[in-house]
């Protein structure tokens, strides 16, 4: 498949103009933590809990936690973000696959933000549709600084860039909606 198709859930592939997927570092990192660290601790556990006669329900646990991984690991490597000449696909890691119209998009907000230190900061896009209803939303910790701005330059609308950087309470509390709101039908 060429570097503008995505698997989707039709029949087909989709071809988009542009395609993101979430950063290759962070699909590798969370695959050689899981190998690495969750691995040796798991058989660790089950190894313990043999004397205690408490090995089935331990091993249940981890198999368990090692399927949860293995799905979160398959939809991060399934995820991408894709611009058509029509529409926008957004396929996260942990939300549903959610499909807005290219003429929807109205403007953009860009944000620098920090949790609870200053020194580890992480941009977000934030995307608006009519009546400032939230359509989407990427973070550069998943989608990498250079995705963001493809996703900008190829949507081609307004960009309200934020100079400050903010705490990532506050412009949650700014920009991105409440769950009740969250709940429109996007355009």
């Amino acid at each position: 498949m060429g570097e503008t198709t995505a698997t989707t859930a039709g029949p087909e592939p989709v071809t988009f103009d542009v395609l993101v997927r979430p950063r290759v570092a962070l699909v590798r990192s969370t695959a050689l933590s899981i190998v690495f660290s969750a691995v040796p601790l798991a058989v660790a556990l089950v190894w313990v809990s043999f004397p205690l006669r408490l090995w089935a329900l331990v091993a249940t646990v981890v198999v368990l936690l090692a399927v949860a991984a293995g799905v979160v690991f398959v939809r991060l490597r399934s995820a991408f973000v894709g611009i058509s000449h029509d529409g926008v696909m957004v396929r996260g890691v942990l939300s549903p696959k959610r499909s807005v119209g290219r003429s929807c998009v109205e403007r953009v907000v860009l944000a620098t933000t920090f949790g609870s230190s200053v020194d580890r900061t992480t941009r977000v896009l934030v995307a608006y549709g009519p009546d400032d209803r939230h359509l989407f939303r990427m973070r550069s910790d998943v989608w990498g600084d250079a995705g963001l701005d493809r996703v900008v330059d190829a949507l081609g609308v307004q960009v309200t860039e934020l100079t400050r950087p903010l705490p990532a309470r506050d412009f949650a509390r700014r920009y991105l909606p409440t769950r009740s709101a969250d709940r429109r039908k996007p355009c």
